[in-house]
């Protein structure tokens, strides 16, 4: 395979935003805090969706793990909306395997092809049907913004997580901050997801086509990603 460019190849990654958030919260912060404790009850049942069994999404993650790509992920402080309470995991999930690839490297300005041969997209699909709060919904009958609920430091959009799950829901649909796709973050207590989810399969990247185009082709000219030799 030949080197592909988008811009200068840089293997190292940007400081995530999560890991360098202040400790001090701020005003805005605080302001959205208060907008997310104002929501009526009643709203919530307003921006219901279901998510049919069956449903097919996608997940990128690091290392096969046996060939599953299905996880809840209770450890989680650093996620947009995981509800970091000790017991209940978090599964972030894309509508496609562009949105997916984009949400793993959106901090890399460049990678290897070696580096290809670490991650593997996993189809995933659902087991039941799930009751999802549309976020988009949300913003349209509230006080909210995109930028709140995007933007917000972690322990902001953590407390929106729990006030949703608190309310019945089993997950949430969001826009990507990268792609603007819808996306899908599901919760569950057992972090291999039996009985929610299961995964039907799972790719190397290295191997991975989409409509007949390898991985460094979408990288590259879809996603703005570089991909060299090496």
């Amino acid at each position: 395979m030949k080197s592909k460019s988008a811009s200068p190849p840089n293997d190292k990654e940007n400081q995530a935003v999560a890991s360098s958030e202040p400790t001090v919260m701020s005003e805005h912060d605080k302001a959205v805090l208060a907008k997310i404790a104002q929501l009526p009850d009643d709203l919530f049942s307003k921006c219901e969706r279901q998510v049919d069994k069956g449903t097919k999404t996608y997940r990128l993650q690091r290392e096969s793990h046996g060939g599953n790509s299905v996880f809840f992920n209770q450890d989680g402080k650093d996620y947009r909306y995981n509800l970091v309470d000790g017991t209940t995991g978090a599964m972030y999930l894309a509508e496609s395997p562009e949105t997916a690839l984009k949400e793993v490297f959106q901090n890399k300005k460049g990678l290897k092809e070696s580096d290809l041969d670490d991650y593997f997209m996993g189809v995933i699909a659902l087991e039941k049907d799930m009751k999802v709060l549309q976020i988009q919904e949300l913003i349209k009958g509230s006080r909210l913004t995109l930028n709140d609920v995007t933007t917000s430091t972690r322990a902001v959009t953590q407390q929106l997580a729990r006030r949703v799950h608190k309310a019945g829901f089993d997950g949430m649909y969001y826009p990507s901050n990268v792609t603007g796709e819808e996306c899908l973050v599901l919760w569950h207590h057992k972090p291999a997801g039996e009985g929610v989810a299961s995964t039907l399969e799972q790719t190397c990247l290295s191997d991975y086509e989409l409509d007949g185009r390898e991985t460094a082709d979408i990288l590259v000219n879809d996603l703005g990603i570089s991909v060299e030799e090496g």
